[in-house]
């Protein structure tokens, strides 16, 4: 008996809404948004947190995703978006 596999589609992506969520709940900057984690006892410096904004960041501590849960009153849904991966047609594979 054989069995195919299908062909690789890439890697399921994950973006940061970070920005977003900040301009939602009317913070201006990055800096702000430093300072309301820091309030809650989160150590992060302003440019490791610009990283983690403006998504350069491959690493992001639970800690971290805590506090801006916390600080910005979301869920984790709301500050990444997953991108699946295009699985590819027929006619593409062709």
């Amino acid at each position: 008996m054989s069995r195919t596999t299908p062909a690789a589609a890439g890697p399921t992506t994950l973006a940061f809404r970070i920005r977003i969520v900040m301009a939602e709940r009317g913070i201006r900057s990055v800096a702000a948004l430093q300072r309301m984690l820091k309030s809650i006892g989160v150590e992060i410096s302003v440019p490791q947190l610009i990283r983690i904004v403006d998504g350069q960041s491959s690493h992001v501590s639970t800690v971290v995703l805590g506090g801006l849960i916390a600080v910005l009153q979301c869920r984790i849904e709301d500050l990444i978006a997953v991108t699946e991966p295009h699985a590819p047609s027929l006619m593409e594979l062709i």
